[in-house]
């Protein structure tokens, strides 16, 4: 599942003060249920404050399915009963939990998967998602992964074109060559098709999935080149 973080977030979790709240979305039928931490309101909804992430999203270098479970607590008895009369409609339906990032008001995608399992009484709701990747793979194909741009400069994969995109503030001329590292991606206004892993870091995974990874997976998360069977 792909994960695209803006540069504002980016910036947040370079700073190291972000706040963030982890909100759960899933419909059944025309019904739409929000929850989060806290009481909030993202993109005009509200959403309720009874949600506790009990096992996270995790990075993992095999293609096998870990379910997320997440508890709903203190809910009120209107809201369980709610949980309890969707019955059997509540599971197989689409869920997603993402991560709020409060100062930039904007969502990373963490989890999207499909409930499983939930458990309801009157006080509180335990759910588990299940990830649609298959369990039975074992591993994922074999790909680079590289800190620099893999594309030839100017071509359409680049797409950096002469006298539309900036000059090179050296000469007043279009570029005629890239070093091909993001920051020269972003003098050339190319930055939205860089396609290295630079900030595919040990750090920014812990800081966006708040987990620490296995010891099997170590490699897979903190290293930014190399190719991996």
């Amino acid at each position: 599942m792909a994960r695209t973080l803006s540069s504002a977030i980016q910036n947040l979790i370079a700073q190291g003060t972000q706040r963030t709240v982890h909100l759960l979305t899933f419909q059944v039928g025309i019904a739409t249920y929000r929850f989060a931490e806290d009481l909030v309101t993202h993109l005009g909804f509200d959403y309720q404050p009874y949600l506790i992430v009990e096992s996270g999203a995790r990075y993992s270098e095999r293609l096998r399915s870990e379910p997320v479970t997440v508890k709903l607590q203190n809910i009120t008895l209107e809201t369980a009963e709610l949980l309890k009369e969707e019955g059997s409609a509540i599971q197989g339906v689409e869920a997603t939990l993402e991560r709020l990032y409060l100062a930039a008001r904007e969502t990373v995608v963490i989890f999207k998967g499909r409930i499983s399992e939930v458990e309801v009484n009157e006080r509180a709701a335990t759910i588990t998602i299940a990830g649609e990747l298959d369990p039975t793979a074992t591993q994922i194909p074999k790909r680079k992964y590289s800190a620099l741009c893999v594309w030839d400069f100017k071509d359409a994969n680049c797409g950096y074109v002469d006298g539309v995109d900036p000059n090179d503030p050296g000469t007043g001329q279009p570029f005629v060559i890239c070093p091909k590292d993001l920051a020269s991606c972003q003098a050339r206004s190319r930055e939205e098709r860089f396609p290295g892993f630079l900030t595919v870091t040990r750090e920014l995974t812990e800081s966006v999935e708040g987990q620490t990874p296995d010891a099997d997976e170590d490699r897979a998360l903190s290293a930014v080149l190399g190719d991996y069977p």
